[in-house]
């Protein structure tokens, strides 16, 4: 379960991997996060118009399972649109 310490660097993990998604035309970026209940919500959007919705929902869990991997449980992507 994440602590109020862990945030920034959890979110630092996801930002990474939303920058190295870049190279596969996949510009997301990380617009929120919120400790809830134990849990880490972080708030993904597109950075830019036509970002394909089904490359959205499979990277960020592709991110959650890496999270997970390296230890990091409770932790989920939330999908958005920015305003």
């Amino acid at each position: 379960m994440p602590t109020v310490q862990q945030i920034d660097p959890i979110v630092q993990k996801i930002e990474q991997q939303l920058k190295a998604a870049e190279a596969r035309g996949i510009h997301l970026k990380v617009s929120d996060s919120k400790l809830d209940d134990d849990w880490l919500y972080v708030v993904v959007v597109p950075k830019q118009a036509g970002v394909r919705a089904s490359d959205h929902a499979q990277l960020m869990s592709e991110i959650e399972r890496n999270l997970r991997a390296d230890g990091d449980e409770r932790v989920l992507l939330v999908p958005a649109l920015d305003d």
